[in-house]
């Protein structure tokens, strides 16, 4: 019966509305229970004295005044009481009062009736709530006029007895009357949590059954517009990693295809005898030679970037002389830079030690300088450059996008070249694996499209950012920003 969300939250609701209710009518009959108890006894015990001091003057004595009454005593649960000044109980209803005397501590007296409040005691009865009014009436014939008093006594819970009757039905009505209203509130509050979650799960079927084409629109409340929010989040993330998986195995397979025909049919050249001469079969196991090795760079770099990026590989925290290593690494491609006709310079000021791994670094600037040697036409320059930048303002000079992203101080290493460039619509794809601008000139060339993917992720392993810069038939820049202290350096120091 209590298996949704939403009988679970009406019953809740509804069990919290009768405990609210149950403990307003215990406080309130409490609280009311001594005002009540006095009220009922001032608005009755005029009248009754009034009918005392006819009956008396009537002949009738004390006692058979006090039986005449014990009837409507009994109807209004009150003792009604003749006593003296003093206290000495000359009769009452209840025959416990017979011959006591009692102390008649007073509270409250009105000079308009000198009606007298207060409370008394019996033994065995505890605390007594009394109301009496003085009046003189006439003992008995031949004896002149005395002063007595009648009193009207109730005890306390004898007056919320009363008080429970007088107001029960009133108080069922308003309790049948709160239910009904906060059982509608219930349902209402309920159907407004219970129906987005709803609409929420029904979603996520979808999304399990492969529709991720999804996107909630929730206005209320503001909990359930966050948790719509957070979903729509996930389902464009979960799309574009499903798109990433099959981009994958498609990029994948396409660079494998072409290395693979290769390798089949000129092996089967070789085997079948229709590379004749020495001269073919060498140029046939040449290319053979060629695309395997082409191969092997694929298989390498793919698990290069896939230990990257699952955290396999662990990056050393360790001083690391930057100019050093781009130094280091010009001068391993400066043959092969002149070779093709280029022109490769190093402009780098005096640089502080970064905390890092200079092997990976090393190989993120290789990996630049090759992806710069390949594209750059005979006669052109490829430029290295790296500076210090300690101010905001410096780095937004050098790339708006990194002013930002990356904790200062920073050191900010630029690769340019006056290569084709690359078209605006085709830049921000440059850093996605086997993502490539010309697929035919860059396999040619021996790329495979991972060279840029595993820079950023190796920047990105140091807390640093990558992005790039290029005007169409002027040439590229790519822009390498790394915080000095490093990525695990930084959180460190958060902690602290």
């Amino acid at each position: 019966m209590f298996n949704s969300l939403r009988s679970r939250f009406i019953a809740s609701f509804m069990l919290l509305i009768v405990l609210c209710l149950i403990m307003v009518g215990v406080i309130l009959g409490v609280s009311l229970m001594r005002r009540m108890a006095y009220a009922r006894l001032r608005a009755a015990v005029v009248p009754t004295a009034l009918f005392v001091r006819n009956l008396s003057q009537q002949g009738l004595s004390p006692q058979e005044i006090v039986r005449r009454l014990a009837e409507q005593a009994q109807m209004q649960a009150l003792d009604i009481v003749i006593l003296t000044r003093q206290g000495k109980v000359l009769a009452a209803t209840d025959e416990d009062w017979r011959g006591q005397q009692v102390s008649l501590r007073r509270i409250v007296a009105s000079k308009e009736r000198e009606i007298i409040e207060g409370r008394t005691s019996l033994p065995g009865e505890g605390t007594l709530y009394f109301v009496a009014w003085p009046m003189r009436i006439v003992a008995g014939e031949g004896e002149g006029p005395a002063t007595e008093m009648v009193a009207l006594v109730t005890t306390p819970g004898r007056g919320i007895r009363v008080v429970i009757g007088d107001l029960a039905f009133s108080f069922a009505v308003a309790s049948m009357l709160a239910a009904v209203i906060s059982l509608i509130l219930a349902v209402l509050i309920a159907r407004s949590i219970s129906q987005p979650l709803q609409r929420l799960m029904a979603a996520t079927e979808e999304i399990a059954r492969g529709n991720y084409d999804l996107s909630l629109d929730i206005t209320s409340p503001s909990e359930m517009r966050r948790l719509a929010a957070s979903f729509n989040s996930m389902a464009r993330q979960v799309q574009a990693s499903r798109q990433a998986q099959r981009d994958f195995v498609a990029n994948v397979s396409h660079e494998l295809k072409t290395p693979l025909t290769s390798i089949q049919g000129y092996s089967q050249a070789i085997l079948d005898g229709t590379a004749r001469g020495e001269e073919a079969v060498q140029r046939a196991a040449a290319i053979i030679h060629d695309e395997a090795g082409r191969m092997r760079r694929l298989v390498e770099g793919l698990l290069d970037l896939a230990r990257i990026e699952s955290g396999q590989v662990v990056m050393a925290q360790e001083p690391v002389d930057l100019r050093q290593v781009l130094g280091d690494c010009v001068d391993k491609l400066t043959l092969q830079a002149q070779e093709k006709g280029l022109t490769l310079s190093l402009h780098v000021s005096t640089l502080p030690l970064l905390i890092g791994d200079r092997d990976r670094l090393s190989q993120a600037v290789t990996n630049l300088l090759d992806n710069a040697l390949k594209y750059t036409p005979s006669g052109g320059r490829i430029t290295v450059e790296a500076v210090e930048v300690r101010e905001t303002e410096g780095l937004r000079a050098i790339e708006p996008a990194l002013a930002s992203a990356v904790p200062l101080p920073a050191v900010v290493v630029t690769v340019s070249d006056t290569g084709p460039g690359i078209p605006p619509d085709e830049l921000h794809r440059i850093f996605e694996r086997f993502y490539q601008v010309d697929k035919s000139r860059a396999r040619g060339k021996g790329g495979v499209g991972l060279g840029l993917a595993i820079v950023q992720e190796i920047v990105a392993a140091h807390g640093g950012r990558i992005t790039a810069q290029s005007v169409v038939g002027v040439g590229s820049k790519f822009i390498m920003a790394l915080p000095i202290k490093g990525k695990e350096g930084r959180e460190k120091q958060s902690k602290k």
